[in-house]
């Protein structure tokens, strides 16, 4: 099989995205396996595929559910919905984000969640005090579905009508 473009975007996408997903978790093997295996790297080859958000959530569910089997089924501990999604935001904003990110895809893709974001999210005048709360309170490795999901729509009223990828203006870095 020759090593293709798509190959080394897709091996470099696999690395960041378990890289980031890893914190005392699992190895990228078996992360890089999660993930082929549940479907994403059809939407990876063809943007195409998926051309509005609610297609991308339907889609997005379904990867993080199944991510979430293949690790149970192989034996991992920890296993969580927003350590499958953090491996699926980092995967996808290494393969299509950041080099399609004019795209209506690029605009609807789950951002990253991690501690600085909602850290750095939960000191913003604009946020409700409840939000505030939510957000400085919330452990991403700890996420099930129903508490992503609440995370990822606290979020998307922060930035409006912006696109998804311009909510890591508050992921800063170096955490200043």
């Amino acid at each position: 099989m020759a090593y293709t473009e798509f190959k080394h975007k897709h091996n470099f996408a696999v690395w960041a995205g378990a890289r980031a997903a890893q914190r005392g978790f699992t190895n990228v093997e078996l992360l890089r396996d999660a993930l082929d295996q549940c479907g994403i790297t059809d939407f990876s080859k063809d943007l195409n595929l998926i051309n509005n958000v609610n297609d991308f959530n339907i889609n997005h569910k379904e990867w993080c559910e199944s991510i979430c089997a293949y690790l149970n089924e192989k034996g991992v501990q920890k296993v969580t919905y927003g350590r499958a999604a953090k491996l699926i935001a980092v995967y996808l904003k290494s393969i299509i984000v950041l080099p399609n990110i004019h795209t209506p895809q690029a605009s609807f893709i789950h951002p990253p969640i991690d501690r600085i974001l909602l850290q750095n999210l939960s000191k913003q005048s604009s946020v409700t005090k409840e939000n505030k709360k939510l957000l400085k309170n919330t452990n991403w490795t700890e996420l099930d579905e129903v508490n992503y999901l609440n995370i990822i729509s606290v979020i998307l009223a922060i930035i409006g009508t912006e696109p998804n990828w311009k909510i890591e203006e508050f992921w800063t870095i170096t955490n200043d």
